[in-house]
């Protein structure tokens, strides 16, 4: 792997001296999206596909992951933020925030697989789709009070199986990777029987449509999001391919370190588990200034440093969420700490 690692950095090296000749890098401040961000392929075509063919393979070796979640909202890009290629070529897996993805980002996402290797997920949480139905109650009651006709509301169970299947059928449209299930669970170690009981029907209907899935699509990547530990069926546990835990309101590294050895002694998960941490790029918005903050700084550079030190538990990568926002910063460069993880976590990349 070292040896593949300094293939790419000296072609990264003649790539940087071609892109300064041409006037053209993608470490400069943000430019008119119009301009052609790899017209390094252009003027060394092959150099440029030797990178490329060592970027794949690195993405094939065990090294540190960085998987992101990607706001692909917009279908017309303002600005380089809303490109899926400018995204940094070494990030592992993005995960696509919004299920309708624009033809461009379609063409986009392509692109940036076929030449980098870089894989695509979608995400669905349970927490997200409880609260989605009870939105859809409360609007159902409203519109009765409102004078329109009183409308039985479909049972949560039938919401929740056409919610998930609406998501994961995205990944056979788009011909995604994988897919995300974020799953919080509840430790039951504190419950009497009966509240156990009544927990264990509640999961156990969670994550059937999850089982029904994987056995039919082995071959896709599959990231269980939440307390791993918490989850009870073991076929859906060890058919994690990562395991995201939910650490993005963590104030410091060693929170990070506290959630990493809950999960790792609980001994509930395969010996060959790879966890991934989550935390947030910081906001612009004022009044969440806490976002994507430890107390001693920006959590994506202090995470990255820690995930890159050995400890007696797994640290497999980082859960990136929001990367989009990085593309935006006072450095004058794109997406500055993303690419700064990757290299703290894989320095010889």
């Amino acid at each position: 792997m070292m040896t593949l690692m300094k293939s790419i950095f000296k072609i990264n090296i003649l790539l940087a001296g071609i892109a300064i000749l041409a006037g053209c890098s993608e470490w400069t401040a943000p430019e008119s999206i119009e301009i052609e961000k790899n017209s390094i392929e252009a003027t060394n075509p092959e150099l440029y596909a030797k990178y490329c063919a060592a970027l794949r393979e690195y993405k094939a070796t065990d090294h540190k992951v960085v998987y992101t979640t990607y706001d692909n909202t917009s279908e017309t890009a303002a600005n380089g933020s809303e490109k899926i290629t400018m995204l940094p070529d070494s990030i592992d897996f993005v995960q696509l925030m919004n299920l309708e993805v624009s033809e461009t980002h379609l063409n986009e996402m392509k692109q940036v697989k076929e030449k980098f290797g870089t894989r695509f997920v979608v995400r669905f949480s349970v927490e997200d789709c409880m609260a989605a139905y009870d939105a859809y109650v409360e609007n159902l009651q409203a519109s009765v009070e409102e004078g329109a006709e009183a409308l039985e509301a479909v049972p949560f169970a039938d919401f929740y199986a056409a919610e998930f299947q609406k998501t994961v059928a995205k990944v056979t449209e788009y011909d995604l990777d994988g897919f995300t299930f974020a799953f919080s669970g509840k430790n039951v170690d504190g419950m009497t029987e009966e509240q156990k009981t009544a927990y264990t029907a509640e999961h156990d209907a969670a994550l059937a449509p999850v089982k029904a899935w994987l056995s039919s699509n082995g071959s896709k990547v599959f990231f269980l999001e939440g307390n791993p530990q918490y989850v009870l069926d073991s076929d859906v546990l060890n058919s994690a391919s990562f395991y995201i835990l939910q650490t993005r309101a963590c104030r410091s590294t060693g929170e990070l370190g506290l959630f990493g050895l809950n999960a790792f002694t609980s001994g509930k998960l395969p010996e060959n588990a790879k966890l991934l941490y989550a935390v947030e790029t910081p906001s612009f918005i004022e009044e969440e200034y806490l976002v994507g903050q430890f107390v001693l700084g920006e959590q994506i550079p202090l995470a990255a440093e820690w995930v890159a030190k050995e400890a007696s538990y797994e640290k497999s990568g980082l859960a990136i969420w929001n990367v989009q926002r990085d593309y935006f910063n006072t450095s004058g460069k794109i997406y500055p700490n993303v690419r700064m993880a990757i290299k703290t976590m894989n320095p010889n990349e």
